[in-house]
């Protein structure tokens, strides 16, 4: 929708100031009459004569009356020096929400219309500021609540991943020049070292786009958070556990087992990875019904996590132990757990030995031993969740945090491995020609190259109003 927009770029509610976002050809003249500049950097009487990247301290009035409305700070950005490449004009006023209503107001009266969902990126993108990858980490930096996520982040607006993939481009085009050569003269170049040269430019992109497919196992982390979940049987040490994590009482903790009786979660950042620990209910048989839902609470968490610590107190019976490690291990998942023996100031557990021995046989090999009362082993607990993370990784120094990026890298590389093994079996060149380019047009998805209209609206439908 072309036109002049705004958007309040701060959230909702009362604050020490607001920023009001306007883009659009009405951002300068057409707010002339809206500003009386008491102080500026240069000589402008009215914003639209002032520089971009300059501010002045000025009246906001409505012109109906010549009232003041505001004193506030404005701010210019001409074209196509400016985040959308429009003229844009942004408002730092008091944040009382009486104050934001009342500029809100004038701007539209004045023909200016509020802002879709993250219309401002999506005009930046539009009109060539950021590539659509860069695009969408924009929102992705707003999300960012670990200092890992925001890094990810901004290593991707700043065009980190646009490059790798601007390189891959260049390389499958030149391959698929190097084919149309091989077709239109094939008495010249349909020779065994032109088509090995498109098999090695075909597997270099292959080598590229692989690693960057798989560094979502850790990237889908950093955007959804590294799920921990904390099981065991009852009085085994979770909560206490969960609050030394915490660093302060976020659960319940007394000596009288079945005292969790529903999960409790607790975001945390571990080494700058966000992670969600879950304090699981005691898995154990019970008569009581709100403790039953519990129990079944529990089993579901540790089906839906990333990771499970299974803590064993020094008076847990062996082969019970075993026995609830058994059903985790044949509950249709592959959850990796690790033993975590507590209480370590009373004593480890008398059947540790043979609980660990066990316990290998279903593959489970890591053993920790801790004390939440000494803190021994609490930093190794969290070196192992780092640890953990780090093990996701992939070779690629680009960590995709995208889910429709993983995909279409996916559907990339498989199509790339299915033109060069068009060449293996001698099937030719035309048909590798047609799966590079329909892995391009998978790529320009990522990029924005390809992209549909639709397509765009959608992903930015997604953005809050201000962005």
């Amino acid at each position: 929708m072309p036109g002049t927009f705004c958007a309040c770029s701060t959230p909702m509610g009362q604050s020490g100031i607001a920023v009001i976002r306007i883009s659009g050809p009405l951002s300068g003249t057409g707010l002339d009459d809206c500003f009386k500049i008491i102080r500026t950097s240069g000589s402008a009487k009215v914003i639209s004569q002032m520089e971009g990247y300059t501010a002045a301290l000025a009246d906001f009035t409505d012109p109906s009356d010549g009232s003041v409305i505001d004193r506030v700070v404005v701010t210019r950005f001409t074209a196509p020096h400016s985040y959308t490449g429009e003229d844009m004009t942004e408002i730092s006023c008091h944040g009382g929400n009486a104050v934001k209503q009342e500029i809100f107001r004038v701007l539209f009266e004045k023909g200016i219309r509020p802002a879709e969902p993250g219309e401002f990126t999506k005009t930046a993108f539009v009109n060539g500021k950021l590539a659509l990858s860069e695009a969408e980490a924009v929102m992705n930096v707003i999300k960012s609540e670990s200092s890992g996520a925001l890094k990810v982040s901004n290593s991707q607006v700043f065009g980190k991943l646009n490059s790798e993939l601007s390189k891959v481009e260049e390389t499958l085009y030149k391959a698929l020049s190097l084919i149309e050569m091989i077709v239109e003269f094939p008495e010249h170049d349909d020779t065994p070292a032109n088509t090995d040269r498109v098999r090695k430019m075909i597997s270099s992109a292959i080598d590229v786009l692989v690693p960057l497919k798989d560094s979502y196992a850790q990237g889908r982390l950093l955007a959804d958070r590294l799920k921990v979940a904390l099981a065991g049987k009852p009085n085994s040490g979770k909560s206490t556990l969960l609050n030394k994590l915490t660093g302060f009482d976020r659960a319940i903790v007394t000596d009288i087992p079945g005292t969790t009786r529903d999960t409790l979660d607790q975001d945390i950042d571990i080494n700058g990875i966000p992670v969600r620990i879950t304090d699981t209910a005691g898995i154990r048989q019970t008569d009581d019904a709100i403790e039953a839902m519990g129990v079944e609470r529990a089993r579901s968490s540790i089906r839906e996590a990333d990771l499970c610590l299974f803590l064993i107190s020094p008076d847990d019976p062996a082969d019970e132990v075993i026995e609830q490690l058994s059903c985790i291990r044949n509950s249709g998942t592959d959850i990796p757990v690790e033993l975590v023996f507590t209480k370590s100031d009373m004593g480890i557990n008398d059947a540790s030995e043979e609980i660990s021995r066990k316990a290998e046989d279903l593959g489970i090999e890591k053993t920790m031993v801790i004390s939440a009362l000494s803190d021994e082993g609490i930093d190794l607990i969290r070196k192992e969740i780092s640890d953990f993370y780090d093990s996701l990784g992939s070779s690629s120094s680009t960590v995709i945090i995208s889910g429709r990026h993983a995909g279409l890298l996916a559907l990339a590389s498989d199509k790339l491995m299915e033109a060069v093994n068009a060449l293996d079996d001698g099937l030719g060149e035309d048909i590798a020609s047609s799966v590079i380019r329909s892995a391009l047009e998978d790529i320009g998805s990522i990029t924005g190259k390809t992209v549909s209209n639709e397509l765009v609206n959608t992903i930015f439908s997604d953005f809050c109003i201000g962005k």
